[in-house]
């Protein structure tokens, strides 16, 4: 337990938004910590421009940002700088909807959210309507996948959540329906997509090839950290299909607008941008609007 919290200081001291006031930060990891034991119910915590995520203890994926501003400073703040109105930001495996209401906060932007797990798509259903974002995200309870069924997914471990294919001792587990990403998306055309499923990305990629296919998708953000081996793939498979759809490999700095090249490599740690018609997504970049986070920070 101590060195959780050793960890968690670390990480909220060195992010790169809580350069300058790294005190306030440090006292927003304590007063959550005291805050969520004494009050009862979640907590409605600032996010972006005025949004609010709804927060009880064990909530990662929404307490990271409220410690730091953008948890995934670099991602998150490419989303914000590229999204423009009249955009589609697809959020599949959204958890509470951290990049969900992140997108909708942006101005003219719609969105579709799918949360497989029932229980966490709950929070998601209330973060939408708390933020009175209804008519801006679409919330779908249902897994992705390479073709329809149903298949099995954990239940309890937050933000972590992800298909099981071979049940384990203290994994609670759920069955949900599945479908691909082509067949709900049939005449929808996106312009961000952002995959976040524990290692089973590359079968809901394999289930949206058509709108991969779209040059109206522009980026594709998805995390290459090992996480498919449980699945049996190497995430070369995900990188290579990606590379043959024309997308190229990189990272984003905020604070100089900038786009970083990975020279058709990927990130093995964190997040990778995979993107095409760069000279759009540039001139997107460089047209950035100001947005206030809930640590007071402007970005």
């Amino acid at each position: 337990m101590l060195s959780k919290f050793i960890n968690l200081f670390k990480f909220v001291w060195h992010h790169p938004l809580n350069d300058g006031n790294r005190l306030a930060a440090i006292w927003r990891v304590i007063s959550w910590q005291l805050a969520s034991k004494i009050i009862p119910g979640p907590i409605a915590l600032p996010f972006v421009n005025g949004t609010y995520l709804l927060t009880t203890r064990g909530m990662n994926a929404s307490t990271g940002n409220w410690y730091c501003g953008l948890q995934e400073y670099e991602d998150m703040s490419f989303v914000l700088h590229t999204l423009q109105p009249g955009d589609l930001f697809v959020d599949v495996g959204a958890n509470i909807g951290s990049y969900s209401i992140l997108a909708g906060a942006c101005e003219g932007v719609k969105v579709i959210a799918f949360e497989p797990v029932p229980q966490t798509f709950s929070w998601l259903q209330k973060n939408i309507k708390i933020n009175a974002l209804e008519n801006r995200i679409e919330a779908m309870n249902i897994g992705l996948a390479e073709q329809k069924g149903s298949l099995n997914f954990s239940s309890n471990l937050d933000s972590l959540n992800h298909v099981v294919l071979q049940e384990k001792h203290n994994t609670s587990v759920v069955k949900v329906d599945v479908s691909k990403l082509d067949d709900i998306l049939d005449h929808k055309y996106p312009t961000v997509i952002k995959i976040d499923v524990e290692g089973y990305e590359l079968q809901v990629l394999n289930g949206a090839k058509k709108i991969l296919d779209n040059p109206s998708v522009i980026a594709v953000i998805v995390e290459l950290n090992g996480a498919r081996k449980k699945y049996g793939i190497n995430d070369n498979e995900i990188h290579k299909l990606l590379l043959s759809k024309k997308f190229e490999t990189f990272e984003y700095n905020p604070l100089k607008q900038q786009l970083i090249s990975l020279n058709g490599k990927f990130n093995s740690v964190n997040n990778t941008l995979y993107l095409r018609k760069l000279n759009e997504v540039k001139q997107r970049i460089s047209k950035k609007s100001t947005y206030i986070l809930g640590s007071g920070k402007k970005i």
